[in-house]
């Protein structure tokens, strides 16, 4: 069964005589995600699975109907395209140095890293090829956010949006560990082994244990995996490195502009974890850690000496009193550079 014979046709336009072919995609121009699924579904109509699945394709457009297609194999990725084509999001790849992926809300838009020069060196290189899939799998689980109202937060004080940034990161690592581990299920071990040599190698040593528990039955309770698998995420110090690093650059470009827009006053809630963290047709996964993460100071720690003095240096030059509980290494030192102020978010 192709993947998108498990739904119905009415789930697909069919309003209209258009012509969805490869030609619709120019270079630099995005895709609507309904047009990538209508040619994902003529593709399976003539390829069979293993043709499906073989990266043969030579633009861009190519390449993100073949990354489509086999995120569609899973269940977690073909519930979030489908989502996400309702709202009329469409895609985009692009030359993205950093490797992370890009949503504009404005004009529903994900632009991708190609991760290669050309769509060419993409097809011949399997270790791109795998990093195009996982970053479409984060980038598919990010419109999920904006659909539900998960953001990036400036008006948060600087520990929150530190924290929030880290949350939001390792949501959407889980869920691309979840497709990559279905899709090992079926055969395409290429990706999970990819995962394992990465630096998300210790949460997927931890999540297969777990899956592999239950004999690759499809009755995994998932929120307990995840909620099991998200203190570890947070723990993981080469993680919270690469997250907070992206996160401080982005702070200390905002102050470049303005001292004060870099952060604001509110805090993060419960509730805002609880819907950071739902999966599709299940409910909130952090729902039962909300609490311990939001406050326990081990989840707070900068384990990084160069994060931790560009967050010093950041704090410093905006005069910013701390209404959370980040956690420095060194506590005199940090008395001596943040003596007691008023209760004040911007002096």
């Amino acid at each position: 069964m192709h993947i998108l014979d498990r739904y119905p046709e009415t789930l697909l336009r069919d309003d209209r005589d258009d012509d969805y072919s490869f030609d619709l995609y120019d270079e630099n121009e995005s895709v609507s995600l309904e047009d990538l699924l209508h040619l994902v579904q003529e593709q399976n109509e003539t390829d069979d699975e293993t043709g499906m699945r073989t990266a043969n394709f030579s633009s861009d457009g190519e390449a993100l109907v073949w990354s489509l297609s086999v995120i569609c194999e899973t269940k977690l990725g073909r519930d979030m395209a489908f989502d996400a084509r309702f709202e009329d999001w469409s895609v985009e790849v692009d030359d993205i140095e950093d490797g992370h992926h890009i949503i504009n809300p404005q004009l529903r838009i994900l632009i991708l890293p190609r991760f290669a020069p050309s769509a060419l060196a993409l097809a011949r290189s399997q270790n791109d090829r795998t990093k195009f899939l996982l970053e479409m799998a984060r980038g598919l689980r990010s419109i999920w956010h904006d659909m539900t109202g998960v953001r990036e937060n400036a008006e948060l004080t600087v520990d929150d949006q530190i924290l929030w940034e880290r949350l939001r990161r390792m949501d959407q690592d889980l869920c691309a560990l979840k497709m990559a581990w279905d899709l090992r299920e079926q055969g395409m071990g290429g990706i999970w082994r990819h995962i394992i040599a990465s630096s998300l190698g210790d949460v997927a040593i931890l999540a297969s244990e777990i899956w592999e528990d239950f004999g690759g039955t499809t009755d995994v309770p998932e929120l307990d995996t995840f909620a099991r698998l998200a203190p570890e995420w947070l723990s993981d110090v080469t993680l919270l490195g690469e997250v907070d690093s992206y996160t401080c650059d982005i702070l200390d470009a905002r102050m470049q502009k303005s001292l004060r827009e870099v952060c604001g006053v509110q805090q993060i809630t419960p509730k805002d974890l609880y819907t950071l963290s739902v999966l599709p047709g299940d409910g909130s996964y952090l729902a039962p850690v909300a609490r311990t993460i939001l406050y326990g100071p081990e989840f707070r720690s900068v384990p990084d000496p160069v994060n931790e003095a560009h967050i010093r240096q950041i704090l410093e030059e905006c005069e910013v009193l701390r209404s959370s509980p980040l956690v420095f290494s060194d506590s005199e030192l940090e008395k001596k550079i943040f003596p007691v102020r008023q209760l004040d978010t911007l002096a």
